[in-house]
Order: C-alpha cells, then structure tokens, then sequence
C-alpha cells in the first residue's frame, strides 16, 4: 500500500485536470449516487506476460438518501479513473481509433443492448437523455465506454470520460470495468510467489459520483510465474559411423502450468461479448467498436523451444501433439514440417552444412485445449511432454566427416512469441524475452567420433633391436555381419621410462607420436593423406620415426604404444626383432582397450569376483 500513497497527489492532479471536461450540472448539489468497489474475481497472472488480463472492477452505487431521480434533460456525466501501481497498463491491439481495450460497461448491457460512445475522447459528445432512473440494459443508451490513457503519456491510468450518472429510481447502478491488461514483469515478484496488484479507482465528481474510501483500492490479481519448463535430455551415445534412421530419443521438452489457467485458448467459439462472464482465455471481452473490436487476443498461449549448436549432418524432429492428464493439449504452429511420421515431424535439417555451421531451430506449440481448473504440475499431472528424435546418415572419413563430432546441441524453453518490450499495437499475447533452463539449456546429445584404441603392450628400438607396427582397417568385412566401412586416420603415442619417449616421432613430428598423416623418416603418409582406407592395413617400423636410431649404444625406447584409430575394427601386430631379425623375433596381437565414452559399463568384474569398483582394464584381441 506504501506504492500507492505515492500516487494520490498524481491522482489529485488527474481529477483538476479532468474535471475541466465535465458539464457543470455534475459538479453542483443534486443528483447523486454512492458507490463500494468489488473485485468478484482475481486471477493469478503470468509474470512472464506483457498483455494479462485483470479482474473485473465492479463498482456498485446507490441512489443517495434525499437524490432526486431524474425525469428531464441529460443526466450528469463524471470521469472514472482507474491506476494501478507498479504495474504498467498496456494499451489497445484492436486497432479501435482513441480508445484503448478497456471497457466500462453501465450495468452490464446484454450484447443486444450494447452502445458504444463513438468518441472515447470527448465523453460530451455522448450524452444520455434522463428517463427516470431506468436501467441502462437497454437500447438507446450510451452504456459502453472505451477508456483512454491519461493524462498522457501516462500508461499507468485509465480512464473513461463522460460516464453517464442516473440515480436508479429502484435497486442499484453498476459500473464493471473490463479488459484491463498490465505487463506482468513490471511487477515485483513477491517472497512466496503471489504479488497481489493494487489498483485504486476515482471519480472526478465529488457530488454526482462519490466513493467508498475504503474500498478504492481493491486487489485485482495476483502475480506468479506462469510457466515451468524442464528439458530432460537422454543424450544417447551417437557414432558418427552409423546411421540413424528410427527416430532415436534424445530428450523430452516438458511444459506445466505455473498455476491453474495459466494456458489458454484464444477465445471461446461464438464469441466473447457477455460482460461478467469468466471466459478464462486470452481474450476478453470483445465489443465492435470504431477501427476494430476490443479485447481479442491474436493467437492462444504458445509455447517455444528453442534447440541450438546441432552439428552438421542431423536432422531433428519432434512430436506434433501432446496431451496431458487434465485434458490439456497443444499442436505445433511453426515450423512448417520438412517430413512427418505419424506423431513425429522433421523441423531441421543440417545435412548441408559445413562442419564449422551448426544448425538451430525455434519450435513453437499452441494450446488447442485448456482446463481452466486443472494444475498441470499436480504430481496428477505430467503437464505437456514433446519429444525430441534425431535421424542421420552417418559419414565418417577425410575431411572430418558428418555429422561433425564432439559438438553438443542443447533445448530451451519458454512462452511464445517474445519481445524486448510491449509497443503499442504488438500481439496479444507477449512474453517478456527469457528462456529456461539458463544458457545454454540442457544437452540432448553428442555425436561421438568412431574409434578403436590399440594397446602394443611392449615395442622397442634400442641399440640392436626394432619393433615394427602393423595396423589394418578391417571394415570391409562383409561377413558374418556386414560392417559400415570407414575412413579415418591413426596417432600412435610411445611411451617409456614413466612418460612419452622424447625419441619417437622427432622427425618433424611431435615427440613420442606417429601419426599416419605425417611423414616420418623415408616412410610417407599412407594414401599420400594418412587415411587408412576399408581393407588397408598401414604399417611402419620405430627405426623409421626415431631420428637417434643406433647413434649410440644407448640409444632407443623401451615401453609400450596406445594407438587412436578413428574408425572401428581397426586391428594391431607387432613384431619384434633383433637388427636384421638373426638371431632373434617374436610377434603379437594388439590389445583393444575397452573404450569407455560409448558404454555405460565398459569394465565388468571377471567371474564371481566380488568387487565394488573397476577393476581394470580387461582386454581383448
């Protein structure tokens, strides 16, 4: 309440300034009417929003004790201002000329019944002949008021100029104020998630029109985050070498209410035009008026997800439709599908993209359905669940290959559509600019690189002796089970007395590797670019990578190697020998170590050991 002593000298001002425009005769002793404030409804709005909706003000007046009723002439006309504080009021999407969404109905005109004043600028122009204190729920009658914003620029009061006053000769005179809409985020958001907004409501006339002090200040919403959203990502171990053609999970967008009624429809099929009623949609209520019709909404609640950094070579789709528990449904609206298969769509396509360009994509759900009293995060309730599928064709080789590896793609979420700010004449409705999870939202999945890694567990080229290295790329096979043939490239690290020799690969290499790629002593890179192709085996002796080879009697290395070969199937032999294999030689299998990234559970406890953790590397031929 502090907020809004700030505004009663505002508010002493905006009646000076209006009272210049209302007719003498509502300014002197005679008819007159007492009015209490009501608020028979207050929603919960989204904070997110920059167009919510309000409760009704309904101010409810009684012909004052020794009142004439008026049976001649024009009945008195007063200003009725409404403000809010610390909530901005947004203006009209109708396209009506002067006059903003916000209606002041006179007691309640059935859509039959309904005038509208053609001049919400100038309320003199719109006088109501006195008939005795009849209801205004009749034809001939000015009852409908469109409000403007004033005194300008202000966006924080309303108000409605030359509202007639007619002291009912029974019963009472109604006023509903109707269709305001505050931007949600100008809002602060209170310690235990509701903010109740304030509005305090005037009349320019302190004869004609007067007010309850106690009830000019009702509550009319309360204000809490409309949305939750989750992205659950499965992040499936994805290989470049193979293809995906069925559609594999990679994750769920999930989107549940904030609080009941928080996604809506449009409107309601027939229209929306019965002051009073609770349609519980994003429009209110609509009334032709001149240049348009008050209180549509543009499109129902809309939701967005929004899925960044999808590398080269995938293809995205997501389901179409989602239902949840309470009746709540939503369709998709953009984008426009590249392929559909039955619930699921294809929304992006990066297959033509370089591995440096990474695909996103916004996709934005509408609400076909709501349940107004229904809480879609009750544990009752999964809220709205969209999943998230990928398909590729996958092409390892030279160049890098697609799709590109080791590149993330992430979701985030959020109401549809967003902007920076509300200008007047944006959509109905709009979000304030803002996605969940935080940057950059979760991870759906990863393209992992196809390898195979080699253990050589003993290779040496000291003085005497060499150790030559063969490497073969088996995925030509066709039988048993065919194999997706790939291209790719091997490093193979040497390592001695504790680290990486300091002697294998110094010929213009990094020490300690040979790489299948580069040149290293009379021995160049296989296929003249280092790939190793289906059905090609690369092989390479130490003396031809190590500069010192046989320099002195000391000199060589004496350890183990690791290669990296990116591709699968690649197999390993070694043969060790003495100079010139003469009096001695012995060979062997590589070892394949188990290659953790691409199982959940690489190393498993060997027969009926009992142990709770790794117990090593256990390998294979």
């Amino acid at each position: 309440m502090a907020d809004f002593r700030r505004w009663f000298i505002a508010f002493a001002a905006l009646v000076l300034v209006l009272g210049a425009t209302v007719p003498a005769s509502a300014q002197t002793n005679g008819p007159s009417v007492s009015c209490s404030v009501n608020t028979l409804v207050t929603p919960t709005i989204r904070h997110e929003g920059l167009t919510e909706l309000v409760g009704d003000i309904l101010l409810v007046c009684q012909r004052n004790p020794g009142s004439p009723v008026i049976t001649t002439g024009n009945v008195p006309q007063v200003n009725i201002s409404v403000s809010l504080g610390g909530a901005t009021l947004s203006t009209s999407s109708a396209g009506s000329v002067g006059g903003l969404d916000a209606l002041l109905f006179v007691d309640d005109p059935v859509p039959a019944n309904q005038d509208v004043c053609p001049s919400p600028q100038n309320g003199l122009l719109c006088p109501v002949a006195a008939d005795g204190g009849q209801t205004f729920n009749q034809p001939g009658r000015y009852n409908v008021f469109q409000g403007v914003n004033t005194p300008a620029p202000s966006v924080n009061s309303i108000t409605f100029l030359g509202v007639p006053v007619d002291p009912p000769a029974t019963g009472s005179l109604t006023y509903r104020i109707t269709n305001v809409r505050i931007q949600g985020p100008s809002v602060t958001a209170g310690a235990f998630g509701l903010t109740p907004v304030y509005a305090f409501v005037s009349s320019s006339s302190s004869t004609s029109l007067t007010i309850a002090p106690a009830s000019s200040t009702p509550v009319i919403a309360y204000v809490a985050p409309g949305l939750i959203f989750s992205a659950t990502g499965t992040n499936p171990q994805l290989l470049q070498c193979l293809s995906y053609q069925d559609l594999t999970p990679i994750g769920t967008l999930t989107y549940q209410q904030g609080f009941p009624n928080a996604f809506k429809i449009q409107d309601t099929p027939g229209g929306q035009n019965t002051p009073g009623i609770v349609y519980y949609t994003e429009s209110g209520v609509e009334v032709p008026v001149t240049g348009g019709t008050t209180g549509m909404a543009n499109t129902p609640t809309e939701l967005e997800a929004v899925i960044t950094n999808v590398p080269a070579g995938v293809q995205i789709w997501v389901d179409s439709t989602s239902v949840d528990g309470s009746g709540i449904a939503a369709s998709l609206v953009s984008p426009t599908p590249i392929a559909t298969s039955g619930n699921q769509v294809e929304i992006l396509d990066t297959t033509g993209n370089a591995n440096t360009t990474f695909g996103s994509v916004t996709v934005i759900w509408k609400i076909t359905n709501s349940n107004p009293v229904a809480y879609s995060s009750d544990p009752a309730f999964s809220g709205l669940e969209f999943g998230a599928y990928v398909t590729f064709t996958g092409t390892p080789g030279a160049g890098g290959g697609t799709p590109a590896t080791s590149v993330t793609a992430y979701a985030q979420g959020g109401f549809a559509p967003q902007v920076s700010s509300w200008t007047n004449g944006g959509a109905v409705p709009e979000f304030v600019i803002g996605l969940s999870p935080a940057a950059p939202g979760q991870s759906l999945f990863t393209v992992s690189l196809c390898q195979t890694i080699l253990l050589f567990p003993y290779v040496t080229d000291f003085y005497g002796f060499d150790t030559g290295i063969a490497i073969s790329n088996t995925s030509l096979d066709n039988l048993p089970v065919p194999a997706a043939q790939q291209t790719g490239a091997c490093s193979v690290a040497f390592y001695d007395n504790g680290g990486l020799s300091a002697n294998i690969g110094t010929s213009g290499n990094t020490p300690g590797y040979v790489n299948s790629d580069a040149t290293y002593g009379a021995v160049g890179p296989i296929n003249g670019d280092g790939n190793i192709m289906p059905g090609q085996t690369w092989a390479f002796s130490l003396s031809n990578s190590d500069s010192a080879y046989n320099s002195t009697p000391t000199a060589g290395t004496t350890g183990y190697a690791i290669a990296t070969c990116n591709f699968q199937y690649a197999h390993g032999y070694s043969f060790v020998s003495d100079t010139g294999i003469r009096n001695f030689a012995a060979a062997y299998l590589a070892l394949i170590i188990p290659d953790a990234p691409r199982a959940p559970q690489p190393f498993v406890c060997a027969g009926s050991w009992s142990c709770t953790g790794q117990p090593g590397e256990q390998l294979v031929h």
